[in-house]
């Protein structure tokens, strides 16, 4: 992609008419292929007639990808639905594919590794759960095919019962976290064949839930990835030396080894480095102008990585890593070394800084507009429904209006991932981004606009939507206030990011989660109730409302969980804030009721309660309530909190 070239969004009609351009030209193997599983599982979701068609190339191709041929002529146009040619929803991207490490080669191990412990010398079904495990089914089955396995394939989503044949089913899906759909599927699915379960998985206990339940699984664990092979030192220099670009340099730099401390992630963890995140290991290159380290990470080597390679070639910044090298399925950048964190309230100049680095990465990453009368995000959908508390034909008109005011930007490639562990201090003590060149894997990247970036900085920065609003008013020009759009954008971000807070429980990883779950909270509960007067009155100003911490009136079913502040669970507070000698109180009953099991953390005038052990229910809360000066000051706001100062 060259500079300032806009990018396609990723839609079902752009895939299908590419395909069709290319009729009967040769194209890159991988590339046809997920372009055709993509247009299958769409047929799939919406019961496209003529979707058995789909399901056939898509077979074909897996066969011919699985038998190593790097180029496929594209399927002839009439073969693909014009239905799809029209539909601009958006690409369901699979975790496992778009994020996390999984590759084609993996499906294929994966049926090999079946292959040599099965106890089933009948015929078989692969049923691909979707939407990952139908990106992987196709290959599985290419490979038990061309073993002689007498192998049919399907998809299917819980709640979808397809027909077995008496055949043994073997079903295949992304890594699983918990296995709880896999083991619903595995009781509803098995037919008198029995079934098993064939995934990757990063951990053997992600699946020994299925184990004890008694359901056969074949997991290929993440040290046998492709992924996480690739990155072994003997490979890594002949990779990068075959397939790497090195733009700007003369001679390309030679891998001298891997930094100590810093190997392969997926095999020795990093520090801050989640397990499910994308493998990457610490180098060292020789250059001509003498050693340097850099990181080489994985991205996704097909359709589902052409955003993070577009964002490693074309984003130039001093905040973000400088990108040394891009590989189909490997980004070389720059080393950093953080050596502070953030913090929780970092100087104004630093959001000044992360706000300018977001609107110059929308302007050197943007994206062509959206097709008209294309879908609604079903992001926006939610939002418009607990802002209006009607059903979605009802609250259509909140959607388009806050399709609207999205809109003020013109649609860019989402950074998502503008949370605060992303954000970090070098050593010469200059702002840092890491997490730049992930794929928008979100329920927000229907919405392709900065404006997500920038509601998700007042979080990180824990600074005020109005804040952001008033330093967005000086750098662009007109005299837009940006509060109600803003509000939209930390609406749809706070929806997605509820439910991906990271679910580690030492001290410090408690306390951040606490911490960003509460200004979530606190942020969405303001925004809302300023979106509610702009829909009530669409002449209205456009005004900020004070700070609101929600009573703890129903227990939420969680003690870490952001949401949409409605439905009743809630309750505004009554009566004063406490006194000097009550928060004095309350800090030791916390102190003596916390030990052990709750990490306190101060925020302004709130101890939030960071759990340290994976939280359940609230019933423990009601302890804690009795031992308060006055049971109203527990509340709830994204986490439990205790009330310190004046009630608001």
């Amino acid at each position: 992609m060259t500079a300032n070239t806009p990018i396609e969004p990723l839609t079902v009609g752009r895939l299908a008419r590419t395909l069709a351009a290319r009729a009967g030209q040769p194209m890159q193997a991988l590339r046809c292929y997920e372009s055709l599983a993509a247009l299958w599982i769409r047929g799939c979701d919406t019961a496209l007639p003529g979707v058995r068609h789909l399901q056939e190339m898509t077979s074909r191709a897996a066969r011919r990808l699985a038998a190593g041929e790097d180029t496929l002529l594209a399927p002839e146009n009439h073969r693909i639905p014009n239905r799809l040619m029209k539909d601009e929803s958006f690409v369901r991207l699979p975790a496992s594919l778009a994020v996390q490490g999984v590759e084609w080669q993996d499906a294929i191990a994966l049926a090999r590794t079946w292959l040599e412990s099965r106890d089933w010398a009948g015929p078989v079904l692969v049923v691909g759960v979707r939407t990952g495990g139908a990106y992987l089914a196709p290959l599985v089955a290419a490979q038990l095919e061309a073993e002689g396995v007498d192998t049919l394939m399907t998809s299917v989503r819980p709640g979808e019962q397809p027909e077995t044949y008496d055949r043994r089913v073997l079903l295949v899906d992304d890594p699983p976290l918990t296995g709880r759909t896999l083991l619903s599927l595995a009781r509803d699915v098995s037919g008198p064949g029995g079934v098993e379960v064939l995934v990757p998985v990063f951990g053997t206990s992600d699946v020994q839930g299925l184990r004890d339940a008694g359901i056969v699984v074949t997991a290929l664990p993440r040290a046998q990835w492709q992924s996480t092979r690739r990155l072994e030192p003997e490979h890594l220099s002949s990779y990068l030396k075959a397939h790497a670009d090195w733009p700007g340099t003369g001679r390309p730099p030679a891998v001298d080894g891997m930094v100590p401390g810093r190997e392969n992630s997926a095999l020795t963890p990093w520090p801050g480095v989640r397990r499910r995140s994308p493998a990457r290991a610490g180098v060292r290159l020789a250059t001509p102008a003498g050693m340097r380290h850099a990181v080489a990470g994985w991205v996704p080597p097909g359709i589902f990585g052409d955003a993070a390679r577009a964002a490693a070639t074309s984003v130039r910044s001093p905040v973000i890593p400088a990108t040394l090298a891009v590989a189909p399925a490997l980004v070389v950048s720059e080393d950093i070394t953080p050596t502070t964190s953030l913090g929780p309230q970092p100087p104004l100049g630093k959001l000044e800084e992360a706000m300018d680095y977001v609107l110059d990465r929308s302007r050197q990453l943007r994206v062509t507009s959206a097709a008209p009368r294309g879908p609604m995000p079903a992001v926006l959908q939610t939002v418009a429904r607990a802002l209006t508390r009607t059903d979605t034909a009802v609250a259509a008109p909140a959607a388009a209006r806050m399709l609207q005011l999205l809109s003020a930007l013109p649609p860019a490639l989402p950074d998502n991932r503008c949370e605060a562990e992303k954000w970090v201090l070098d050593d010469a003590g200059r702002l840092r981004k890491t997490g730049h060149l992930a794929h928008p894997y979100r329920r927000d990247n229907e919405l392709l606009t900065p404006l997500l970036d920038l509601a998700a900085l007042s979080v990180a920065f824990g600074s005020s939507l109005n804040t952001v609003a008033d330093r967005l008013a000086r750098r662009l020009p007109g005299n837009r206030n940006w509060y109600a759009p803003l509000a939209v954008a930390l609406l749809c971000y706070g929806t997605a990011r509820g439910a991906q807070l990271p679910r580690t429980y030492n001290p410090q990883r408690a306390a951040e989660t606490a911490v960003e779950a509460y200004r979530l909270q606190r942020g969405m509960s303001q925004a809302a109730e300023a979106l509610q007067r702009i829909l009530r009155d669409p002449t209205g100003p456009e005004t900020v409302v004070p700070g609101i911490v929600h009573r703890w009136q129903e227990p939420p079913g969680a003690l870490v969980q952001p949401r949409l502040p409605f439905g009743g669970a809630a309750a505004r507070p009554t009566g004063p804030g406490p006194t000097g000698e009550e928060t004095q109180m309350a800090l030791k009953a916390v102190a003596r009721w916390a030990e052990g099991r709750i990490q306190p953390v101060r925020e302004g005038d709130v101890l939030l309660l960071a759990p340290l052990h994976p939280p359940s229910d609230w019933a423990a809360l009601e302890d804690l309530a009795r031992l308060l000066p006055r049971p109203g000051l527990l509340a709830w706001c994204g986490v439990p909190v205790v009330t310190l100062g004046e009630v608001s």
